[in-house]
């Protein structure tokens, strides 16, 4: 399995496009994006690249046995703008419980419950987590997938605007076999660690039957194998 990262469906466009004499509002679905609830079962927060349009909405529709949440987007007159990726977040009434949540297609809103995120005991000296609305990612990653539960939380050596590198810690509800690599363990289960090139990112994959876990550092600097294992042995 490839090493992966936080960054959903959707990359910002960068090209300028006549958008139409009138703004247009409309909403859509949330899949293909990572989508999480928060242990307080209210905050709903998904990563989300746009552009050609203003930064998207989360909006929620709510009655007692079901939540329907969608993307509101507003697309103004004009010339296309940059667009931009991060996370937005929106809060429920009350907390989901046992409530389906569907999208705009009335389809299951794929989503991770942030009470099953495991967070690391250890980080090495100097990283910080990733800035509030940012989205955690490593440049030359594949999305995390969005057909099952999956989130990803980051870390920065260093902060804003003196950011020297990144560590990714992503989860997905999904057993695998890891990747081929120099072999490695973490909790007494199998892993690998890969580095596809001198540039490339280094990624320590493993599985504990239910989840499949990747900590991966950016570059430059990465980290070593054995702080990539250290790392990988703390999250509880």
């Amino acid at each position: 399995m490839a090493a992966v990262a936080v960054l959903g469906g959707g990359l910002a466009i960068n090209a300028w496009i006549n958008r139409g004499p009138e703004t247009k509002v409309y909403e859509g679905p949330v899949a293909g994006y990572p989508l999480l609830v928060g242990s307080d079962g209210r905050t709903l927060t998904l990563s989300i690249g746009w552009g050609c349009e203003k930064r998207p909405e989360l909006v929620v529709r709510e009655s007692a046995d079901a939540v329907k949440v969608s993307l509101r987007h507003t697309v103004a007159p004009g010339f296309c703008d940059p667009g931009g990726y991060g996370q937005i977040t929106t809060h429920l009434n009350k907390p989901l419980g046992t409530r389906a949540m569907h999208d705009a297609t009335g389809k299951p809103a794929v989503h991770f419950d942030e009470r099953d995120l495991r967070r690391p005991a250890f980080l090495p000296e100097n990283y910080y987590p990733y800035p509030a609305g940012r989205m955690a990612q490593v440049p030359g990653l594949a999305p995390l997938p969005t057909d099952t539960p999956a989130w990803a939380i980051g870390y920065t050596l260093g902060t804003e605007p003196d950011v020297h590198g990144s560590l990714i810690i992503s989860q997905i509800r999904r057993s695998s076999t890891p990747p081929d690599g120099r072999a490695a363990t973490v909790k007494g289960h199998p892993a690998t660690i890969t580095q596809d090139g001198n540039g490339s990112p280094r990624s320590l994959t493993w599985s504990d039957g239910t989840y499949t876990f990747v900590v991966t550092t950016g570059a430059p600097p990465r980290l070593s194998d054995e702080e990539l294992i250290r790392v990988a042995e703390s999250l509880g």
